[in-house]
């Protein structure tokens, strides 16, 4: 008979096996061998554990029907992996047919503990022949010819995405599930003529292939609308037509930070799909992007599930599964909406089509306030994007110069170019030779051939190691989303260190990144970028910036902005420093530039980058400025 259970579904495989019992042998007492009607009946179990349902209803007297009967039970359970045992096998008497009893142990889709069966194969001779006599009930001694298996799922409502204060970032919209049961339509014709309406967005020929091969007694997912747009149209279109199921819902779209907050879409997509609870169906709302996507479990939750034999009037015979699912739990970020929308306001500032990306964080959590790209689709640059950081990195290559024993004040000439074994580096265009500049004169006009002309000072793993340890360059990230966590390599030859000590060469960055390289400036202190703080396993540690370098590194970036390439961003209020970057890279043969600035004002921290930017100061400044502003 049917078990009850009441316990939490984990996951299990979505794939359907089959386990192939090596005890299929006789159980029946006496010593009498076997007659034809046991060895049928075995070979019947031995056809339908292997998920040969065609071979087993092959043994039957009613293949046609026996098949659908096997194949309708397979997909109303949700049968994961299947285990069919013989048991006692008892002769006819008089009219009544022989039976092999058998129980069966079954693995279901979102269930965590196997659902146990025991019923009996009947088996008849009619004109010399022995077949298994079809009936629903070997499935399940209470499941009548005409009767059924009912699946109920209840969802939780879907958990919501909040900002730093608690306030959710995305919109609930009202939304219209609409399904098809097979079995109802009426006029087929007429229903796929009405579903190839383009507000349905439907591949008819896909969606007729689909209720070919469906249950027709089980329902296909088909579309989700929003309300508005059901009530003013889609449910005219429908009206009359049989087959069609509508269940109301809600979705949630986000309105703050949608690169980031992400989507939900449609389960029936199976990438998608796989990523959520294995006891979700395709007709549920799923992770499409963002964090919607990485945290689909928690969000989504677990729904509750009943499986229950029911006779055709629909009263319940018999339960086999009843477990409770859990509620979906909201997840807390540290986004604030005002900052996101100074953030997006001032990558408008961005003329010529370029495309941008702006990152802003807490500099002394390292929780992430804010973060844009132009244009808004496709990729999250601002956390994914690998470029070179350009002169931006010069604030890591001084922190190395500085514990080599350089100071601010030494006397550090700027040359107009420099030549490393026959490759030569120039400083920007505009840049005058400095022969008597001081190293933070160096650093605050961005002064390429100074930086690379003291190379020697370092070794070739330098600045591989500073930008480690007390950056977190390179470190395994875990923020929320996915990110590129920057790589500087060991310079493996004198240009490839030269190369290194501007940002260039072999090093790279994001725009998250370059902010955490300014928000460590700025406190003192590296706090790893986070997005969903308290959900995210495994965190960089915290720890303090060398004490010799920190003040001295913060002073040459307020210095940027005092008397250098900053210069822009005087008169905002606050502690305010900078650091320009113009980066170049070769496209098509053709070495163009980005422009870059990172800087920071009292305790937010923030990124610009620019693509194809001419430089740092013009075209990464303006944003900063119309940020900070």
């Amino acid at each position: 008979m049917g078990s009850r259970m009441r316990r939490l579904p984990s996951a299990v495989p979505l794939m359907v096996s089959v386990v192939v019992v090596a005890g299929l042998t006789s159980c029946s007492g006496g010593e009498d061998k076997k007659d034809t009607s046991e060895t049928t009946a075995r070979d019947f179990l031995t056809a339908w554990q292997s998920g040969d349902l065609t071979k087993a209803a092959s043994f039957t007297d009613n293949p046609a029907t026996a098949k659908q009967g096997l194949d309708t039970t397979n997909k109303q359970l949700g049968i994961v992996k299947a285990e069919y045992k013989a048991g006692t096998y008892t002769k006819g008497k008089d009219n009544a047919p022989a039976t092999l009893a058998y129980n069966a142990t079954l693995t279901l889709k979102g269930v965590a503990d196997p659902v146990k069966i025991a019923s009996t194969v009947p088996i008849v001779t009619a004109n010399g022949k022995t077949t298994v006599h079809w009936t629903q009930t070997i499935v399940h001694p209470q499941l009548a010819d005409n009767g059924k298996i009912k699946r109920d799922r209840t969802l939780p409502k879907r958990g919501e995405i909040l900002d730093r204060t608690g306030k959710s970032l995305a919109t609930t919209t009202p939304v219209v599930a609409l399904s098809l049961w097979p079995a109802k339509i009426t006029n087929a014709d007429a229903l796929y003529a009405a579903l190839s309406d383009p507000m349905f967005d439907l591949d008819i020929p896909k969606l007729k292939g689909r209720v070919a091969a469906a249950d027709p007694n089980q329902s296909l997912p088909l579309v989700t609308l929003r309300k508005d747009k059901w009530d003013g149209g889609g449910q005219v279109k429908l009206a009359g037509l049989g087959g069609i199921q509508v269940k109301e819902g809600a979705t949630q779209s986000g309105d703050v930070a949608k690169q980031i907050v992400g989507t939900v879409a449609s389960g029936d997509n199976a990438d998608l799909l796989k990523n959520a609870d294995p006891s979700a169906s395709s007709a549920d709302q799923v992770g499409a992007s963002g964090l919607q996507y990485r945290y689909e479990k928690k969000l989504a939750g677990v729904a509750d599930l009943k499986i229950t034999i029911v006779d055709a009037g629909g009263a319940e015979k018999a339960t086999l599964v009843d477990v409770k699912g859990k509620p979906a739990e909201s997840l807390k970020t540290t986004l604030d909406p005002g900052v996101q929308d100074q953030a997006e306001k001032a990558l408008k500032s961005v003329t010529g089509g370029n495309n941008a990306s702006i990152v802003v964080l807490d500099a002394k959590s390292g929780g992430i306030l804010a973060a844009a790209n132009t244009p808004s689709n496709g990729d999250n640059r601002a956390f994914t994007g690998r470029y070179p950081p350009g002169s931006t990195f010069k604030t890591v290559s001084s922190g190395a110069l500085l514990q080599a024993g350089i100071k601010p004040t030494d006397k550090v000439a700027c040359e107009n170019t420099l030549v490393v074994n026959g490759q030569t580096f120039k400083n920007y265009d505009g840049l005058k030779p400095m022969p008597d500049a001081l190293f933070q004169d160096d650093f605050a006009q961005s002064c390429n051939t100074a930086f690379i002309g003291n190379r020697g000072k370092i070794q070739n793993d330098t600045l591989n190691k500073l930008a480690g340890d007390q950056f977190g360059i390179g470190a395994k990230w875990d923020v929320g989303t996915v990110t590129f966590d920057g790589s500087v390599p060991p310079a493996n030859s004198e240009n490839d260190k030269a190369a290194s000590m501007i940002g260039q060469g072999r090093v790279l960055a994001s725009p998250l990144v370059m902010a955490s390289v300014a928000a460590t400036i700025a406190s003192g202190k590296f706090n790893q970028p986070v997005l969903a703080p308290d959900d995210v396993p495994g965190r960089v540690p915290s720890h303090p910036l060398d004490p010799s370098i920190a003040g001295q590194l913060k002073a040459l970036m307020q210095g940027v902005v005092a008397n250098g390439s900053g210069k822009m961003l005087q008169g905002i209020p606050g502690t305010v420093g900078a650091k320009t970057g113009t980066a170049e890279f070769d496209e098509k043969g053709e070495t163009l530039t980005h422009g870059w600035m990172i800087a920071f004002k009292d305790d937010v921290a923030v990124a610009v980058l620019v693509e194809k930017g001419k430089s740092g100061g013009s075209a990464a400044g303006p944003v900063v400025k119309a940020f900070f502003g």
